[in-house]
């Protein structure tokens, strides 16, 4: 039996940080993420003390006046609609308490699942607007028979991206336990608002291009139907690199770097080159005629440059960006053997990461990401103004998009217990998000593995993949199996194994 037990309001303390100031201004670059919810779930190893929970939470409020806080929307004039804001009314966060009398464990196997529902507490984020809803909603759930919790939450994205939410989160773990916050980087709450981009046309043409995803947004019912179509006709996909797997692939990535000591790719280009790779690979197998992939599009976050967005400022500070399109080495002959063959996915994956790091380096630089971001400002109020909204799904049948968390310490941003106990660190804590969607890769640190006895209480986990990571996206379903079974071959048999020995 399943039922809730308690529910909370949970107000902030008062006075807070913007005591005295009514409201803040959204720039055109929030109103991107007006109708998207972030669902996240832990499983933590036992229960902690919600009361305790909830009392950190309130002071976390304190420090982020903004999340207890109301969407609302300026009057439209005839010209334009009017801004969105949020009004700062220190309104309440509802905290709801579920009781499992008859389940052993969280049903979440992957980081990445298709949806967290069973255990969060979401709400249609195009619903919210004008309306006295919360903009984030917890749910804890006991699961009693084992002494695990889920701890779930629904976070408007329009509050902030995954960075401010793993900063809020941060905070309420701090008051948890006691310790100072102060070591914390505290959030900014002064928007950056951009001029027009200069009417130039051969600028926009530059730009526009690279930043497909806004440049064709779609009506919601269009965006809704499309991706509808991409849910039937594509199956999920998750897999789970340890370290040494990504070692041994990043040194082959540098082996066959025409300078190695020169190579500037990461870990994580060299392993979307490597799934590239093995897509176009499928595709050759499955649907010869097709168009391969020879384009990488990214999400890249701006924080740390004051006049672009300050380091903690509370809002949404990322971009996707079309990398260079990279060229596939010369076709091998027919009868190349496997030495051949491997030389070839060598030389494959390090085209791919070059161009896919040539791409980041772009944006890192002050002068292009400062023009780029004129670009993105309009197109996002464009789309706020015409009612339209990010299209997320393949721009083109040459392009696939990835999106890295990996450097986001989620398991250790709600780290509840003491220092020295067996759970601190998030060591047996796993993390789980929703969402897969076609040729849109995420990539989240790998969970590790829980050790449950034989009526199901958890009694420590297995670290091997600790450090790892973990994919999940959507492919289309003629090539799904397939591209399943080369890219598990060459986790066991070597990576470049599946191409080699074709």
């Amino acid at each position: 039996m399943t039922e809730v037990s308690k529910r909370y309001l949970i107000y902030p303390t008062v006075p807070t940080d913007l005591d005295g100031q009514s409201s803040i201004i959204f720039p055109p670059t929030d109103t991107l993420a007006l109708s998207f919810v972030l669902e996240f779930v832990w499983v933590l190893p036992t229960f902690i003390d919600i009361t305790r929970h909830n009392e950190a939470l309130s002071k976390t409020l304190q420090k982020f006046p903004p999340v207890a806080g109301r969407l609302r929307k300026l009057p439209d004039t005839d010209r334009a609609k009017g801004s969105i804001y949020i009004q700062l009314t220190n309104s309440a966060i509802p905290v709801s308490v579920v009781e499992n009398y008859d389940g052993t464990r969280v049903n979440l196997d992957n980081a990445i699942v298709p949806s967290t529902a069973e255990w969060t507490d979401s709400f249609p984020g195009n619903e919210i607007l004008e309306k006295d809803e919360p903009l984030l909603r917890f749910r804890f759930t006991k699961i009693n028979k084992t002494g695990q919790m889920a701890y779930g939450l629904a976070w408007s994205h329009a509050l902030g991206d995954g960075f401010i939410l793993n900063l809020f989160l941060q905070y309420i773990s701090h008051f948890y336990r006691g310790l100072d916050a102060s070591s914390l980087p505290r959030p900014s709450f002064e928007k950056v608002f951009f001029p027009a981009p200069p009417s130039d046309t051969s600028a926009a043409k530059r730009f526009l291009p690279l930043m497909k995803h806004i440049r064709d947004a779609k009506p919601m019912q269009e965006l809704v139907a499309a991706t509808m179509q991409s849910q039937e006709s594509t199956k999920p996909l998750n897999f789970v690199f340890s370290v040494p797997q990504m070692e041994l692939l990043y040194k082959r990535a540098i082996a066959a770097a025409p300078e190695p000591s020169r190579a500037m790719f990461s870990k994580i280009d060299v392993l979307i080159a490597y799934l590239v790779f093995v897509y176009n690979t499928v595709l050759a197998e499955v649907h010869p005629d097709s168009e391969g992939i020879d384009t990488v599009v990214t999400t890249i976050e701006y924080r740390g440059n004051p006049s672009f967005a300050p380091t903690a400022m509370f809002g949404n500070a990322a971009i996707t960006f079309t990398c260079p399109s990279f060229h596939a080495p010369s076709p091998l002959s027919k009868d190349a053997g496997a030495r051949q063959r491997l030389q070839y996915f060598g030389r494959s994956i390090v085209a791919i990461a070059h161009s896919i790091r040539a791409g980041i380096i772009q944006t890192r630089s002050p002068a292009f990401l400062g023009q780029y971001l004129l670009y993105h400002n309009e197109l996002c109020r464009r789309s706020y103004q015409q009612g339209l909204y990010q299209y997320i799904l393949p721009a083109t049948p040459r392009e696939i998009t990835f999106n890295s968390s990996y450097k986001v310490p989620w398991r250790t941003a709600v780290d509840f217990y003491e220092p020295g106990s067996k759970h601190a660190g998030g060591r047996m804590t796993t993390f789980h998000t929703n969402a897969i969607l076609e040729r849109y890769i995420r990539i989240f640190p790998a969970n590790p593995i829980p050790i449950f006895d034989k009526d199901g209480k958890l009694l420590n986990c297995d670290m091997s993949f600790d450090g790892g990571v973990e994919v999940a996206f959507r492919l289309d379903s003629s090539m799904a199996d397939l591209f399943k079974g080369k890219v598990e071959l060459d986790m066991t048999s070597g990576f470049g194994y599946s191409f080699a020995n074709l």
